[in-house]
């Protein structure tokens, strides 16, 4: 039930805009259809369980929680490790919960301690219906969540679409960022389906003719089961080689993903370009790319870091979208010694500009 009322809650910020979505290129019907099935009551019969593949809360040991208020919603966060460092870390999406990163980041909880939490689009909340969020709003939430825990500056961890709210973050509140750890990022948000079509284009034939059907069905074939043949073509090809855990447990996740930057896209476009101001931040930080990442090219993470001051670039060389996932022993030792490094201020290796650094490891 906690499952369901997420995913509707979700497929009603998205529908608002479904007019819109319908124009823009690469949206499906059967998305469409299978989000009007999810959002309608009359889907479920009473004590019938959900027949969608929803979000899943991946079981973590060590998880302590708590809940904050952010401009009137009640928002629940996780916190992991007891460090004196305090990472906040920002899911990316729009559209995915943060559970994603369990258990993988439990190794860099060793060292830091790790705040999770759900933003007011993808959340348990303590009411429903609150409509779409704008990135400034979801800003405005870690800001919430920062006074709760009582701190004057936190270190942001960004992944993706979260990587874009905690540079917004670190540009209204340049005095509680003490540093930034920005991975498959870019100081832009393009249109998803520039991402989709990178993967199509390394489709085998029996992977095109999969893709392909997914929409030339129609009739008795039901729409969700359409986006499920999809998605199962596109979901892998987001990691190099390692694709961490079942199809039912991502599928769903990266696709609301590609419907909610749709929204985002349209709702919230001035604030989604912030390379011109890339030099206003002035704390370290760290951007990993993932080589073989399709839908954050590693030539806008590089752009990314070469905007920011006091940054290094990291290039995980066996990775795609998710280097926590495919090479996380690389990762957390890349974290925890630029966090060290930066413990006192500013990492005088940083403050020259920008470096290139290679994770020449293997997994």
């Amino acid at each position: 039930m906690k499952n369901l009322l997420r995913t509707c809650a979700i497929a009603s910020a998205v529908l608002v805009l479904t007019s819109l979505a319908y124009a823009q290129e690469g949206s499906t019907r059967a998305e469409f259809e299978c989000l009007t099935l999810a959002n309608s009551s009359r889907v479920v019969a009473a004590g019938a369980p959900s027949p969608f593949v929803s979000f899943h809360h991946v079981w973590t040991p060590g998880l302590d929680y708590g809940t904050f208020v952010s401009n009137g919603l009640k928002l629940t966060y996780e916190t992991q490790g007891t460090g004196d460092e305090v990472v906040i870390v920002v899911h990316g999406g729009a559209g995915l919960p943060h559970e994603y990163f369990h258990p993988m980041l439990y190794n860099l909880s060793r060292y830091a301690k790790l705040v999770f939490f759900d933003r007011r689009a993808d959340m348990l909340s303590s009411k429903s219906g609150h409509g779409m969020a704008s990135v400034d709003e979801m800003s405005d939430d870690i800001d919430a969540l920062r006074k709760t825990l009582g701190l004057d500056r936190v270190t942001l961890l960004g992944h993706s679409f979260g990587a874009t709210i905690a540079l917004n973050y670190a540009l209204r509140h340049p005095a509680n960022v003490k540093r930034l750890i920005l991975v498959s990022a870019a100081g832009w948000v393009e249109n998803p389906y520039e991402g989709e079509k990178r993967i199509l284009k390394t489709l085998s034939r029996v992977e095109m003719a999969a893709y392909r059907s997914s929409e030339g069905s129609t009739g008795a074939t039901k729409p969700c089961d359409r986006v499920r043949r999809r998605y199962s073509v596109l979901y892998k090809h987001y990691f190099h080689k390692l694709i961490p855990y079942e199809f039912d447990r991502g599928v769903y996740t990266v696709y609301f993903d590609a419907l909610s930057k749709k929204e985002a896209l349209a709702a919230d476009s001035t604030v989604l370009d912030v390379r011109a101001q890339l030099s206003e931040i002035q704390v370290p930080s760290l951007v990993f790319a993932g080589r073989y990442d399709p839908v954050t090219p590693p030539d806008q993470s590089s752009e990314l870091a070469a905007g920011l001051p006091h940054s290094r670039l990291v290039m995980m060389e066996h990775s795609g979208h998710f280097p926590f996932f495919e090479e996380n022993y690389l990762f957390t030792e890349w974290v925890r010694q630029f966090m060290t490094a930066t413990a006192g201020g500013h990492d005088d290796r940083t403050t020259r500009g920008p470096l290139t650094e290679s994770s020449g490891g293997s997994r």
